[in-house]
Formats: C-alpha cells, sequence, structure tokens
C-alpha cells in the first residue's frame, strides 16, 4: 500500500524529469534560454530554473487554455507552427514580463490581449486566418506588429498603439487603404500583395505614405487614379467626385409606403453632396455615413408615407471643384387596381370599353371596304392552257413528214390529239430508260439525234388538228412545217 502512493507521488516528478531532458538549455543574448522545438507536444512543459526564454515551435499543441504559474517571468515565448488554434485570454494573462510573442504560421482566428502586457514590444501574428486586427491599443510599448498572410479585411486605426514602429500587412485581402496620421513615429510599412483598387483613396493613402518615406509606391497597383485633377477654384489636387448605386436604381411603390434610396460617392477631399427630385434640392431625409478604410461616403434618402408628388425622377449628386457626378434613381406608382364601386374606377372601366368597341369596328369595317373593292375592280381573265414537249424523232412515231391529203400519218387518221399526245408520251419514256440502261451498263456513248419534233396543243381549240413540226436536220438552219396549223 505505501509503495502505491509512493509511485502516485513521484510520477509527476518523474515526467517533469524526462521533459527536462528532452529540452535543451542554452543562453541567448544574456538570458538563459529553453528550446523544447520538434518534441511532438500536445501542452506545455514546465520550466527549468531561472528560464527567461522559451521556444515550443513545431509542436502540436492545439489549444492553450492556461500557463504554469512559473511563465510568468518569461520575457520571450515563440509559439510558432503549433497548429494552434485557440489561445485563451486566460492563458496570456499569466505573462508579466513578456516583450516577445510569436505566434506565427497556426490556425488562429481571433485574438484578445490582455491589458497586464505592457512591456510587450514584439508581436508575431503572420501566417494565421485573423479576419480582423485584434485591439492593441492599450500596448503602449508595442513597436512591432507582423499581421501578413491572412485575412484582414480592413484596418481600424483605432485598434492600433500611436507608438507603432513597423507595421507589416503584406498578403492579406485589402482593397482599400486610408491614411494613419496618428501613428508619428512609424517607420516601415508594408502593404504589398493586397488587391487595392485604383481609386480616390488609395492615391490619398500613397501621398500620406510616400511623405513619410515609408515604402517603395512602385509596389502598388497604380499611384495616379483616372480621377486625378487639378482644381479650377484654388489649384490644388483633387480626386473625383464619382457616385454609384448601392440601391435599386428603379422602384414601383404604392402611396403611403416608405423607401430608401442610397448612392455612394468617392471623391478627395471629402465632396458636397445632396439629393434632388425633379431638378429641386431636397432637405429631408438624409443620412450619411462613412464606409471603413474605403474613403467613400453613403449618402442615402428616406421617403416616408410616399405621396403622388412623391414620384419622379430623383438625383444624388457629387460637387468637387467645380465638377459634379450624379446618378439617377427612379420611383413610380404600381397599377391602379380597378374597382367598380368607386367613381374613379367605374369611369376607368368605361372609357376602356368604348375605346375597345369603337377599335374592333374600325378594323371590321376596313375588312370588308377592302374585300368588297378589290371583287368590283379586279378584271375577269380568260385562261389559256398550253403544253409543250420536246421528244426525240426516232422515239415518236407520230412525228414524221409523210403526210397524206386526207391528214392521216402513215395510215393513222389523227381521231384524238390526247391519246396522240399520250402514246408519243409514253413512247419517249420508254425510249429514254432503254437509252439511259444502255449507256449506263455498256459504256456505249450517248446517242445523238439530229431532228427532234414538237407537239403542242392548246385547250381552247375545239378541233382535233395536227401538231406543229419542226424538224431540226441541220444545226445551222432551222425549217418549220407549218402547213397544217
Amino acid at each position: 500500500m505505501r509503495e502505491d502512493v509512493l509511485l502516485l507521488l513521484l510520477f509527476p516528478l518523474i515526467l517533469c524529469s524526462n521533459a527536462l531532458k528532452t529540452c535543451k538549455s542554452f543562453w541567448v543574448s544574456n538570458r538563459p534560454s529553453q528550446d523544447c522545438s520538434s518534441l511532438a507536444l500536445q501542452e506545455p512543459p514546465p520550466l527549468l530554473p531561472n528560464v527567461l526564454s522559451l521556444s515550443l515551435a513545431n509542436n502540436s499543441i492545439f489549444r492553450v487554455t492556461n500557463f504554469p504559474p512559473e511563465y510568468k517571468r518569461l520575457q520571450s515565448v515563440r509559439l510558432d507552427q503549433c497548429q494552434l488554434e485557440k489561445l485563451d485570454f486566460d492563458a496570456l494573462s499569466v505573462f508579466e514580463q513578456l516583450r516577445e510573442l510569436d505566434i506565427s504560421r497556426n490556425f488562429l482566428t481571433k485574438l484578445i490581449i490582455p491589458r497586464n502586457l505592457v512591456s510587450l514590444r514584439v508581436l508575431n501574428m503572420a501566417f494565421n486566418s485573423f479576419t480582423y486586427v485584434p485591439d492593441m491599443s492599450h500596448l503602449e510599448s508595442l513597436r512591432l506588429v507582423d499581421l501578413s498572410h491572412n485575412r484582414l479585411i480592413s484596418v481600424r486605426p483605432r485598434m492600433l498603439p500611436f507608438n507603432l514602429e513597423v507595421v507589416r500587412l503584406a498578403a492579406n485581402r485589402f482593397t482599400h487603404l486610408s491614411p494613419w496620421p496618428f501613428l508619428h513615429k512609424l517607420q516601415e510599412l508594408d502593404v504589398t500583395f493586397n488587391d487595392l483598387e485604383c481609386d480616390c483613396s488609395l492615391w490619398h493613402f500613397v501621398t500620406w505614405a510616400e511623405k513619410l518615406a515609408l515604402f517603395d509606391s512602385t509596389m502598388l497597383p497604380c499611384r495616379r487614379p483616372s480621377e486625378l485633377r487639378k482644381s479650377p477654384i484654388d489649384g490644388k489636387t483633387v480626386c473625383g467626385p464619382s457616385v454609384v448605386s448601392s440601391t435599386p436604381e428603379s422602384a414601383v411603390v404604392s402611396l403611403d409606403d416608405n423607401h430608401m434610396m442610397c448612392c455612394t460617392a468617392l471623391a478627395t477631399p471629402s465632396p458636397q453632396l445632396f439629393w434632388q427630385l425633379n431638378g429641386k434640392n431636397i432637405s429631408n431625409g438624409l443620412s450619411q455615413k462613412h464606409l471603413s478604410d474605403s474613403g467613400k461616403v453613403e449618402f442615402c434618402l428616406e421617403i416616408r408615407k410616399i405621396q403622388l408628388k412623391d414620384m419622379g425622377k430623383y438625383k444624388c449628386v457629387a460637387s468637387l471643384a467645380g465638377l459634379n457626378s450624379s446618378k439617377e434613381f427612379h420611383v413610380e406608382r404600381d397599377k391602379i387596381p380597378i374597382v367598380l364601386n368607386s367613381a374613379e374606377g367605374i369611369m376607368i372601366y368605361c372609357q376602356f370599353t368604348i375605346c375597345t368597341f369603337i377599335g374592333v369596328c374600325c378594323v371590321i369595317s376596313c375588312c370588308v371596304l377592302r374585300t368588297g373593292g378589290r371583287g368590283k375592280t379586279r378584271p375577269k381573265r380568260e385562261y389559256m392552257h398550253a403544253k409543250v414537249l420536246e421528244i426525240p424523232q426516232d422515239s415518236c412515231e407520230y412525228c414524221c413528214d409523210d403526210m397524206d391529203e386526207d391528214g392521216d400519218v402513215d395510215g393513222r387518221e389523227c381521231d384524238d390529239w390526247g391519246d396522240a399526245e399520250t402514246a408519243a408520251v409514253r413512247q419517249y419514256l420508254q425510249w429514254r430508260q432503254m437509252h439511259q440502261d444502255q449507256h449506263k451498263y455498256s459504256m456505249i456513248p450517248q446517242i445523238r439525234h439530229e431532228s427532234l419534233c414538237r407537239l403542242s396543243n392548246e385547250s381552247n381549240n375545239s378541233e382535233c388538228h395536227r401538231a406543229p413540226l419542226a424538224r431540226f436536220d441541220e444545226p445551222p438552219s432551222v425549217s418549220f412545217d407549218m402547213t397544217h396549223l
């Protein structure tokens, strides 16, 4: 029983001795230091005596809720590459003399810095997942802040201490930056590799930074926005104005409804803003709001209990140094429902019915008049029917030159011209099929016929006549036999 109790009492000491054996002890800048990096630690180890600097880099410490009490004497702590996801407020509250804190290359998304870190001078938070700048305004001794390679969208100046000398914000998600004139001691500023928009706010920021010689402006996407110009009034350099809509430009509303329209203006310096309705200035229902570091101003107009006089064309105007920029908005009334139990509804219904009736009558009258006039003026036409066939002479037994005085052909009398035409066409088709088959399979050249005959008939001729015969015996000369027409 006593042996078990002794083992339980000695177990923490054994663990401490193992941890102390694995960590290395050395001196850096006349400070005793302890190196516990790359040991696969999952929690902070105990400290060696008189240690002032601790390195826990490249471990697997996912969350730190609290540090051992002896950590309060530390002046430098490294927690980089520890896969750290959360660093609690109580854990940082242990430190009383901390000067350097490195929590870079982790997965931190937020951090609350306690006020007792009054001696902190260097804070490295690079390569994390911060979306906003932690509040550091109470850290009066802070000189260097590294927030590069995060997910920052904007910087609120009131979060930064006024004694900062180095600010690193490279490779974030900034699109706009505004000057920070309260940072009088700023010596280095890095905002490279950000998607900065080339507008008036960027020009204002670059002008401020160049005066302090903080960085090389050639690393920025542009130095001179297209809106930059000289003021015709005093000759000073101004930028803008430009106005865009932040709400739909067209709206259909009902009476007694509330409606709000907003536009966004950008200019440097700040422009004069006003709203107009059908060319007249409006003074009621106006509001302004500055949009973070972008330098833009959102200018809104709210209309309460809309009446008929409020319908029309609205215009948001920004004026700066003799130049105006505007954006139009349209407010229209919705469709008026037809209510037959009101005088206005009955009048609209009657007008619509009368107009429809008149329109239908006009269409019917035009159709009747047009049809009748065309029938009276159209002339009577006499149609004639003619058929013309061209067939080779040797395929038609009716096409020959031998004709007796009685009009017979080879002893056959022309009883019916239709029968003769039908027989001629049938014989010609048989001859053509035979000729095509012979040419296809025997490869015999096409038979040339030196004479053709033409059969023609007019349907208005009641008598049966001999077909006009045209002979083409010789290519240069053409003769016609017109004796039997």
